[in-house]
């Protein structure tokens, strides 16, 4: 039997529940957003003063440090970026592990290695800690409207407590199993829209160089059988060449890319269409852009736009 199976997962049951929540940024804040707004109180942490300064604009409960914030909860929700973060959030010198409660579920909502997840979840048992692999899909903008997909995993007890805390900001919340199988139906997901938007940025590249009217290119596109999500919502800000209004950057699809090729790698999978989308987001970063709007992947085709 694992420690965490000694010790049922403890979320409160009262009313107004206290929930941990790691990371408020333009995901974060939306999920936290529907938190509040639907009856449970967010004790938050991030490194940004003004992001804490938001929160308690909110009428959320801004910590100092995390210390601060696992001695007030039983159920911590983490928006980082990326494992690494994760790791040092929680087995850094000032993490979690030894300061959140026998019990505590501790649900991830970042994009992460399969192979990570299932071996956190192990780490995290040691401490009597349960683990909810979550991560989530809609953007910011379904963060904000409560409507984002959830594709959670892990022990099945653990991940049914904190149902109720994913359906604040997820209309449609799934269990997939085992721990990690959030994680590759994640991958999954970010191969395809990793391609969608470096295809649609070669399109509309492609369109700027045939001269055509780019407004009018997109609402044909957009209308019929060749549109797509990523098309209609990075569309226009691909047109207006403006992408300094950061929904999503071109570093976390880099990141998120080379999770893509490392799961095909690991299969033995070809994955060509992967490849060349994960090549777009590089090419871009590596002139500078990696820190702006996801829709500069367009920028990678300015070479054949100039005639």
């Amino acid at each position: 039997m694992s420690p965490a199976a000694k010790q049922s997962p403890c979320i409160d049951t009262t009313a107004r529940k206290k929930v941990g929540f790691i990371g408020l940024g333009a995901m974060g804040r939306g999920a936290v957003g529907n938190l509040i707004a639907k009856g449970f109180d967010v004790v938050g942490c991030d490194v940004r003063p003004e992001a804490l300064e938001w929160l308690q604009a909110q009428g959320g409960i801004p910590a100092s440090s995390l210390a601060e914030m696992a001695g007030q909860v039983s159920v911590v929700v983490c928006f980082v970026v990326n494992s690494r973060q994760t790791e040092t959030m929680l087995f850094g010198d000032n993490g979690l592990v030894g300061k959140l409660a026998a019990g505590t579920v501790f649900i991830t909502c970042s994009t992460m290695d399969p192979g990570y997840v299932r071996a956190l979840e192990g780490r995290l048992a040691q401490h009597s800690i349960w683990l909810v692999d979550a991560p989530v899909t809609g953007g910011a903008v379904g963060a904000e409207r409560g409507q984002l997909t959830i594709m959670g995993s892990g022990k099945r007890e653990a991940f049914e407590l904190a149902r109720p805390v994913l359906e604040t900001f997820g209309t449609r919340v799934h269990y997939l199993g085992a721990a990690g199988c959030g994680a590759q139906m994640k991958i999954l997901n970010q191969l395809l829209c990793g391609v969608h938007l470096a295809a649609a940025g070669e399109a509309l590249a492609l369109a700027r160089r045939q001269g055509l009217p780019l407004d009018l290119t997109l609402e044909i596109l957009c209308s019929g059988a060749a549109g797509s999500w990523m098309l209609a919502d990075r569309g226009p800000r691909m047109i207006a060449g403006k992408f300094d209004d950061i929904t999503s950057a071109v570093d976390i699809f880099v990141k998120d890319m080379s999770l893509v090729l490392d799961a095909t790698r690991e299969s033995r999978f070809p994955a060509a269409l992967a490849h060349a989308a994960y090549l777009a987001f590089l090419g871009t970063a590596a002139r500078g852009l990696g820190a702006q709007d996801d829709s500069a992947v367009t920028t990678a085709y300015e070479v054949a736009t100039k005639s």
